[in-house]
């Protein structure tokens, strides 16, 4: 495993360089004590270039500076960031979509990641189009192809390497839903619903991966396909994941997490604050924490931090500190 560590280090300074794929967000950890994670090292978390990612990893980081310990934050893509769990680069991904991330899950050693708890139960993720498509007859991926000339025979996906891009990947590949001629083009959440608003004002159709809870359904009249042969997995669900020697040393983070489950209110609510409120993720993390003592307060009990105090008292008292500052 020594050499996995290097190998995967060495390609995390070389995405730094490149500027592409890794953003380092490094915080201190005031709260409790004033500790680190297991090993004098900060509790590391991956994350992806979503909303909703981007939001729980920042209330999750908080959090966990509030019990004592330094955290640090690496944006990378799925396949990295799952790579990171399994060598211990990584320790903890809180935004772990399943049935679609499957097959990133089979690609690593099942007994170096743990899943946690699933954090989030209903979610969806599917081609969407909208409304002028739906209203048509575009209620299934099987109706996709008969209206391939009005699509351009075109999805829009996000970032490369995505989960969702590779279903839809596969599905042209084997020809799934008569889709072998249609073609995916990747880009990232912003392009992919900036091409979507251009669609529709120019009173185009559109089709494209949607997914919910995300406020993409309150801005435009979509519908999400059903999928009647499952190329996406099923209903899906949402994950935190952990690599397994960080679960086994760190046992009072481990309970937090096993205990952090959110609703698509919640999820909504955090998306359509990164999206659209103007703030920093680190602002609106601690706001929202300042706002709902009742909801942390479930996650955090029976937790210590790391100098004893109690989880709730706490984080209460760092959220104090950080409004005085």
């Amino acid at each position: 495993m020594g050499d996995e560590r290097g190998t995967l280090k060495k390609a995390l300074v070389g995405l730094t360089i490149l500027g592409s794929a890794l953003v380092f967000s490094a915080c201190g950890g005031s709260g409790g004590g004033g500790a680190q994670g297991s090993g004098g090292e900060p509790v590391n978390f991956g994350t992806v270039d979503w909303p909703e990612a981007i939001a729980k990893t920042n209330v999750s980081a908080t959090m966990v500076e509030a019990l004592g310990h330094e955290t640090e934050i690496q944006q990378l893509s799925v396949p990295v960031i799952f790579k990171g769990l399994e060598t211990g680069d990584l320790d903890l991904f809180v935004e772990a979509w399943f049935p679609t991330m499957q097959t990133n899950m089979e690609q690593v050693d099942g007994e170096e990641v743990r899943s946690v708890t699933t954090n989030l139960p209903e979610a969806t993720f599917s081609v969407a189009v909208n409304r002028e498509a739906c209203d048509a007859g575009v209620t299934s991926h099987e109706d996709l192809d008969r209206f391939k000339e009005e699509f351009n025979g075109t999805i829009y996906g996000i970032e490369p390497g995505n989960d969702g891009n590779q279903v839809v990947i596969d599905m042209i590949k084997n020809d799934t839903y008569g889709l072998g001629d249609w073609e995916i083009v990747e880009s990232s959440t912003n392009g992919m619903l900036s091409e979507v608003d251009r669609a529709i004002e120019d009173g185009e159709w559109v089709a494209f991966t949607g997914w919910e809870p995300h406020w993409m359904g309150q801005r435009y009249d979509m519908c999400l396909l059903e999928d009647p042969e499952e190329a996406w997995g099923g209903p899906s669900h949402v994950e935190t994941l952990a690599n397994a020697d960080f679960v086994e040393d760190n046992p009072e983070i481990n309970q937090l997490f096993e205990q952090m489950k959110v609703d698509k209110e919640i999820q909504g609510n955090w998306i359509d604050q990164i999206d659209n409120s103007g703030k920093e993720p680190e602002q609106i993390a601690t706001e929202w924490l300042q706002e709902n003592p009742e909801i942390t307060d479930r996650w955090l009990e029976g937790v210590e931090a790391a100098d004893g105090t109690p989880g709730p008292e706490a984080l209460s008292t760092y959220l104090e500190e950080q409004a005085s500052n």
